[in-house]
C-alpha cells in the first residue's frame, strides 16, 4: 500500500473509531446524525439538506434562478448578453436564509468539516451532471500569495478538494495564480468589479491544457466576473470547456 493510501487507511480508521466515541453531528446546526444517514460522507441532517438545496429551475448558463419550462442553453435574460467564457455553472442552491449562513460560517477558521459537507452535497446532488460533463481536471479560483499566507482556511479550496475526490479528478492546486492583489469583489460596486479583475489571474508557465474540459471551483458566484476572467485565462491556456462549480448564486 502507497504512503497516501496508510494515511487514508488510517484517517479512516480513526474516523470510525471517532463516530463510535462521538456521534456525528450535523456540520451546520450540530443536531446528531444516525450512523446510516451519515455514511455517504455528507454530515448534514436531513432538515439542513433540504434548506440548502433550492428546486427552483436554474439557468444552465450561469447558474440564476429561473421560471419553469424556460430555455437556458444560451443564457437567461441575466446573462444572455453578457460575453462569458465558461459554460455551465453547477450550483447547490441560492446565496439566501440558512445556505448564505452557511457560506459565511464556511469560511471561518476551522470550518472545514462544514465547507467539505457543502461540498459533498453539491456532488451527491449533481453526480451525473457531473460525470457526464466529462472533466478531465479541477482548478479552484485562487487568492492573491499574502492571503495564502495569513489566512490558515480557504473554504473554496476544501470544496474543490472534496469535489476532487469525490469526483475522481486531478485536482491542479496551483495551476491557476493571481499575482495582482486587488480588493474584495464584495466590497465594490457592479461596474467597479468587471474593472477590477482585469488581467488579475494567470496560468502557471509552461501549463498546457489544450483540449481539455476544465471545472472550475469557487464557494459563491455573484456577478460571475472572477469566475470569467478565470476561464478567460484558461481558455486561452488552450482549454475547451470550462465549467463552474460552486456552492451558491447570489440572485
Amino acid at each position: 500500500m502507497s504512503l497516501a493510501g496508510r494515511s487514508r487507511f488510517f484517517a479512516n480508521a480513526m474516523g470510525a473509531v471517532a463516530d463510535v466515541l462521538y456521534p456525528p453531528a450535523c456540520a451546520f446546526c450540530s443536531a446528531a446524525l444516525d450512523a446510516g444517514f451519515a455514511s455517504d460522507g455528507v454530515r448534514l441532517c436531513l432538515r439542513c439538506r433540504g434548506a440548502f438545496q433550492n428546486s427552483q429551475d436554474a439557468c444552465l448558463l450561469c447558474g440564476m434562478p429561473v421560471g419553469p419550462h424556460v430555455s437556458t442553453e444560451n443564457g437567461c435574460s441575466s446573462c444572455r448578453r453578457r460575453d462569458f467564457r465558461f459554460r455551465r455553472v453547477i450550483r447547490l442552491g441560492i446565496y439566501k436564509d440558512e445556505l448564505r449562513q452557511a457560506c459565511i460560517r464556511a469560511k471561518n477558521p476551522g470550518a472545514d468539516p462544514l465547507a467539505g459537507a457543502l461540498a459533498g452535497q453539491l456532488a451527491a446532488r449533481h453526480h451525473q451532471e457531473l460525470a457526464d460533463s466529462k472533466f478531465d481536471a479541477l482548478v479552484v479560483v485562487p487568492q492573491f500569495w499574502s492571503h495564502r499566507v495569513t489566512r490558515t482556511h480557504h473554504s473554496a479550496e476544501t470544496i474543490a478538494e472534496v469535489l476532487a475526490e469525490r469526483l475522481r479528478l486531478p485536482f491542479h492546486r496551483r495551476l491557476l495564480r493571481k499575482p495582482k492583489r486587488t480588493p474584495d469583489q464584495s466590497s465594490l460596486p457592479r461596474t467597479a468589479r468587471l474593472k477590477n479583475l482585469d488581467k488579475a489571474f494567470t496560468v502557471r508557465r509552461g501549463t498546457k491544457l489544450k483540449g481539455q474540459r476544465v471545472l472550475l471551483v469557487d464557494d459563491i458566484l455573484t456577478t460571475g466576473t472572477t469566475a470569467n476572467e478565470c476561464s478567460r485565462v484558461l481558455r486561452a491556456a488552450g482549454a475547451e470547456f470550462v465549467g463552474v462549480a460552486v456552492i451558491a448564486v447570489v440572485p
